[in-house]
């Protein structure tokens, strides 16, 4: 009975074509929704309506409710309204009647309610409450934000499409089509119509609204989809349809395009599009970050969680001062455990278009997880920016510091060949700081490896501690080391190990640790090839002055200009030191002038107080002053024929470059004589490219590269190692462009162009006596003072002496030090051996 009850039901709403079609009407479920939790809804309308007489009578799948019940006298009837809902799978009908009620037979009369029911509150209530029960919790049932995607809808549109999905299934975009024309003739739709494109995280289909409220739905979601633009409206094919889109919904069809071609990640891309389309509102933010969240759950997780959790702090798609913690937080907390962050991070920034400042300061918030624990996954969105790095920058020292920390992150990330070829390229791109041999202050210790190059060797120490992990040769890498810090003695020990060099390092380390001044047994043919002065000068002159334009002509006509000091008076007193008295030294003597192609000097033995000196002067004719206290084998300065053949081999090389007007003893006395202000001094004598400006311009060029080192390796102070080279510059009023003209200070003005004298001596003299136990040896026993100090040799060896210091903490015999570093640097270079080869080819 109940079934034929239904069946006649449904057979009223299919023959009713009058007006009172307007009270049948449909509401869309679930397959799995019961019809009897409409009453909740019906019920709580009847009580905010203040109907209390509503009775609810169930019947096969579904029930009426009867309410408004009164009687009418006249008639001799009671007179009610009904509604009656009939679930058929997912349709609920619904039909209001009017009911006129025989009370002695209670024989119902029924007609059909005269309002339209779509109309009614009770019904919009229906359709909200299956709203809500079908609602996929994103955004497009209500869009709040009123994102462009989904278009205005009715109700029953509304509750037609949510009563489609599936579980897990999400409405992604509801646009309108215009008009639409199956391909088959076979197929046609009711003129008018609405229709609508409706994109979800797994299908597309395609709604239909007919003029009486019939619902269709194409499913179109293994179609092909191309969209042709056209004046207006764009053409959309598939393999069965032609539509065409509204007009100014066109552009949203092409945006879409990607989701809809594509199968498994729907949900991710539309949120990139959301984003990029929607970042300036929080409120779009956490949509787009929900839709992150929800494609997570099926497919990369990781990805996807990491899209969620970072979009909501990039407003704007920008990574804002204020959010930067924020953003370093969700970094921390996804980088630890998800070894393809930096794969993903790059897939989030292509996908969002970030622009290239803002994946800057991404690349900054991750160099704390550029640690060991963690470079490798972090390191290929370093390898990604990189690229766009490379492309985009000029300027030197950024370029330089972010080398630096990638080079440091991928030697991190165990990726040594690729490291350790960029720290190459690093070593050979650094500033040249060879000057800084010339500038350590008192207090730096040079015995401990301060001062002097520190940029190269920071560089150095990371590229020999990747050639260890790759097990390569790291012997050149070691001996430039030593060569850098050639008084270290972790240096010198690492290169006993390697055969080159081992006798060498040996040879410094007995030279260190020596109590007794001794030289070797040297037998010198005295034979020798001339050697070109500009040449010689090149390879002996630190190498920030080797292609210095005009350094070298600029510092013989300073030199030329200068008035000799008078030594007519000392000389006139003295003895000649000739063949008879001393043949052996003379023998060297006129070997070395012959190898410096210049006149054998006229040679005086010095007493009083040049008895401890050695001193050459060039002039007309030139001469050689060689202390008494040297030739002495009772005096306790007396030195062998190899030692004291290094100082005399060192006042011939400042005769050779004609520094013997302005040698150490007499530091620029033919200077002072010609009045030269500090400045002028400088900008003659030490041009760097054709002016001082430049080469103390490096200088602080040095600095500031030894602050970017020691930032990024965060090791200790690179510039601090290097000990102050500004201060002393500032110190010796370094400054070419100062206005100051006092020349209180001069001896210490010029005290760098003296050391640079020193040097260059010292490494020609090296070469002439070729023995370093015998140059050490006539340094320390020509020094002031050596009479009183010699004891602290004997007893704690030569290191000890060397590292005494004042109450302030300076370096009593830093001059010294320096000069012995430089040399021993030398000692060790290919350079040494060319020229020695050079010398001696005969």
């Amino acid at each position: 009975m109940l079934k034929s009850h239904f069946t006649r039901m449904l057979n009223f709403f299919k023959g009713s074509k009058d007006k009172n079609t307007k009270t049948i009407a449909k509401l869309y479920v679930a397959n799995a929704f019961s019809i009897q939790d409409l009453k909740s809804p019906l019920v709580t309308f009847f009580e905010n309506s203040a109907i209390t007489d509503a009775t609810f009578k169930e019947v096969h799948n579904g029930f009426w409710v009867d309410y408004s019940r009164e009687t009418n006298d006249k008639k001799g009837v009671i007179t009610a309204s009904r509604l009656q809902l009939l679930q058929n799978e997912t349709v609920v009908y619904v039909t209001a009647e009017t009911l006129e009620i025989n009370p002695a037979t209670y024989e119902e009369h029924k007609e059909a309610a005269n309002f339209d029911l779509q109309t009614q509150t009770f019904f919009i209530q229906l359709q909200e409450y299956l709203l809500a029960v079908q609602n996929d919790d994103l955004y497009a049932l209500n869009n709040a934000t009123g994102i462009s995607f989904v278009t205005t809808l009715d109700l029953t549109t509304k509750n037609f499409i949510f009563h489609q999905l599936l579980t897990k299934e999400y409405v992604l975009s509801i646009l309108g089509i215009s008009e639409l024309t199956p391909k088959d003739e076979n197929n046609s739709y009711p003129k008018g119509t609405f229709w609508h494109l409706v994109v979800t995280s797994v299908r597309t289909f395609i709604v239909g609204k007919s003029p009486d409220n019939e619902m269709s739905i194409i499913d179109i979601s293994s179609e092909s989809f191309h969209i042709e633009g056209k004046t207006g409206k764009d053409k959309v094919t598939t393999d069965s349809l032609i539509f065409y889109t509204e007009f100014l919904n066109d552009y949203l069809y092409n945006e879409l395009l990607p989701v809809i071609e594509n199968t498994g990640n729907r949900i991710g891309l539309f949120g990139d599009i959301l984003v990029k389309k929607y970042h300036k509102k929080e409120a779009h933010l956490a949509i787009a970050s929900r839709l992150f969240q929800l494609q997570s759950t099926t497919s990369d997780l990781l990805g996807n969680e990491l899209k969620s959790d970072l979009i909501l702090h990039l407003k704007r798609l920008k990574v804002t001062e204020e959010q930067q913690e924020a953003i370093a937080t969700v970094f921390e907390k996804h980088i630890q455990t998800h070894d393809i962050f930096g794969e993903n991070l790059v897939a989030i920034v292509n996908n969002w278009t970030l622009s290239y400042d803002e994946q800057k300061k991404l690349l900054n918030l991750l160099q704390p997880f550029q640690k060991k624990q963690t470079a490798t996954h972090t390191i290929k969105f370093h390898d990604h920016f990189y690229q766009l790095f490379s492309a985009k920058e000029k300027k030197d020292e950024v370029i330089f510091e972010f080398n630096l920390n990638y080079a440091k992150h991928l030697n991190n990330a165990e990726r040594f060949p690729e490291a350790i070829a960029l720290y190459r390229t690093i070593y050979e791109t650094l500033p040249d700081d060879s000057i800084t041999d010339l500038l350590p202050a008192d207090t730096t210790n040079l015995l401990e490896g301060e001062g002097g190059q520190q940029l190269k060797i920071t560089i150095l120490e990371s590229i020999l501690n990747i050639q260890k992990q790759l097990e390569e040769d790291i012997s050149e890498t070691v001996q430039q080391l030593a060569e850098l810090q050639p008084l270290k003695r972790a240096r010198i020990e690492a290169l006993l190990t390697h055969k080159k060099q081992q006798q060498k390092a040996k040879i410094i380390q007995e030279v260190l640790q020596a109590k007794t001044l001794t030289t070797a047994t040297i037998e010198h043919s005295n034979q020798y090839e001339r050697l070109e002065k500009k040449e010689v000068l090149k390879e002996v002159v630190p190498s920030c002055f080797k292609n210095a334009k005009g350094f070298f002509d600029s510092l013989n006509n300073f030199i030329a200009a200068l008035n000799p000091p008078d030594y007519e008076s000392v000389i006139s007193f003295s003895d000649r030191l000739n063949t008879h008295n001393h043949p052996e030294i003379m023998e060297r003597i006129t070997a070395i002038c012959y190898a410096l192609q210049m006149n054998v000097p006229e040679c005086y033995i010095g007493r009083g107080t040049y008895a401890t000196a050695v001193i050459g002067v060039e002039g007309k004719p030139s001469f050689l002053m060689i202390g008494i206290d040297f030739l002495d084998a009772e005096n306790i300065r007396y030195l062998e024929v190899n030692a004291l053949t290094f100082l005399i081999a060192i006042e011939l090389a400042h005769m050779y470059f004609e520094h013997s007007k302005i040698t150490s003893t007499d530091v620029w006395r033919g200077a002072a004589d010609k009045g030269f202000t500090v400045v002028s001094m400088l900008l003659t004598v030490l041009p760097f490219v054709g002016n001082i400006g430049k080469i103390f311009g490096n200088v602080a060029n040095v600095e500031k590269y030894g602050k970017i080192i020691s930032r990024v390796e965060q090791v200790a102070n690179v510039a601090e190692k290097g000990q102050g080279i500004v201060e002393v510059g500032e110190k010796f009023k370094l400054n070419p462009f100062s206005k100051e003209k006092s020349q209180a200070n001069d001896s210490q003005n010029l005290l760098i162009t003296s050391r640079l004298m020193e040097i260059v001596a010292d490494k020609v003299a090296l070469l002439f006596c070729d023995d370093l136990k015998a140059a050490v040896k006539g340094l320390l026993v020509s020094t002031h003072g050596f009479e009183q100090d010699h004891h602290i040799i004997s007893q704690y060896g030569v290191e000890a002496f060397l590292a005494r210091t004042d109450e302030q903490g300076a370096f009593v015999h830093q001059e010294l030090i320096i000069r012995l570093k430089n040399m021993c640097s030398f000692y060790l270079s290919d350079t040494f051996e060319n020229l020695k080869k050079q010398l001696n080819s005969l």
